[in-house]
């Protein structure tokens, strides 16, 4: 296993999701155009295919992997799931029920 090709692929992968702002609507053809270009770019830097296919047994795969993890974690964090209803709420803020019957 190649550390060099880990990296480099990690890096370039992770500038590429970076740039889009929504995941696509097909990942898998996706990660295989992206696949094919971090190969090009990768033997640009130096690295074989040879070493790139030893590293990663499916590039497109760990791409699309990638791709589908880092728009699964954006959709929670910017989803704005609330985990405790609005009405539930005075429960949290230290109010129960019977303060409201004693008013």
């Amino acid at each position: 296993m190649s550390e060099s090709a880990i990296e480099l692929v990690e890096n370039w992968v992770d500038e590429k999701i970076e740039k889009m702002d929504a995941a696509p609507a097909d990942i898998e053809a996706q990660a295989k155009t992206l696949a094919a270009a971090c190969i090009a770019d990768a033997q640009n830097d130096g690295l074989t295919q040879s070493e790139i296919n030893d590293t990663f047994d499916d590039l497109a795969a760990f791409i699309a992997a990638e791709i589908g993890e880092a728009f699964d974690m954006t959709d929670r964090s910017n989803g704005g799931l609330d985990l405790v209803d609005d009405d539930d709420a005075r429960i949290v803020n230290g109010e129960d029920d019977d303060s409201e019957k004693k008013a």
